[in-house]
């Protein structure tokens, strides 16, 4: 799972419950939405310790040019920042 954004770490939090989930990279662009998280909000920002993530501190859309295709099956985008027009899924019907 990839989850671009989510510093807060509440959509971190949530994918990290399910045991079926083998490994979370987060791509945040402020480490310092992410400190501030931790601090002030520790009941959401629980899941930064859980070995199965990785926090990498940069511009998500930059970041996912750079992955290789089929490296996610899930994609989520918490993001405070708009991404419309810079992210597109194709979508079969």
């Amino acid at each position: 799972v990839l989850v671009i954004g989510g510093g807060d770490g509440g959509v971190l939090r949530e994918v990290a419950r399910h045991s079926s989930v083998e490994k979370i990279d987060i791509f945040e662009i402020d480490k310092m939405v992410v400190e501030v998280s931790k601090q002030f909000f520790p009941d959401i920002a629980v899941g930064f310790e859980d070995p199965r993530v990785t926090l990498t501190v940069g511009d998500g859309v930059a970041l996912l040019k750079n992955v290789p295709e089929g490296t996610y099956n899930t994609v989520i985008v918490d993001s405070s920042t708009l991404l419309v027009g810079y992210i597109v899924v194709p979508f079969v019907f």
